[in-house]
């Protein structure tokens, strides 16, 4: 595969629980390529929301190597990862980071506009396009359903 959006490799994410480390991913490698997609499937627990948060960079994994766009996550202080989110790459939470009295398209175009983007509303509703939400786009979150907030 020619350079990978995402790559990960080896990687694992243990965290504290009141017995001792609990380790929620063993060893995953994996690469996403440009325009590839990707379903993330298995029952509750069994780390899918974890796997997000290491390859977006918000959980920091415990061993292996993360990169994405080609930059290596691993040792990249706070202030730097959050500029690189920033910069490259769009997280959109589901319902209880979005804020209620923003509409779809609103909360979607935010991280955009922060990022400088002069075309953010119209980035923004071509994705929620994309993801067959193109009709929501005027909607607050109180108005959706858990799914498509």
């Amino acid at each position: 595969m020619p350079d990978p959006v995402i790559a990960l490799h080896d990687v694992t994410l243990s965290l504290r629980g009141n017995a001792g480390p609990v380790e929620i991913l063993h060893g995953i490698s994996m690469e996403v390529a440009r325009g590839e997609t990707l379903g993330l499937i298995g029952p509750s627990g069994s780390g899918k929301s974890s796997l997000l948060m290491v390859m977006g960079g918000l959980e920091s994994a415990t061993t292996g190597r993360v990169s994405v766009l080609g930059q290596e996550f691993t040792g990249m202080d706070e202030d730097r990862m959050a500029r690189f989110r920033r910069d490259h790459m769009g997280v959109v939470f589901q319902s209880f980071n979005l804020i209620p009295t923003m509409t779809a398209l609103e909360n979607v175009a935010t991280p955009l506009e922060l990022a400088g983007h002069k075309d953010a509303f119209a980035r923004a509703e071509a994705e929620l396009e994309r993801v067959n939400l193109g009709h929501r786009a005027g909607h607050y979150p109180s108005q959706m359903s858990g799914g498509e907030q």
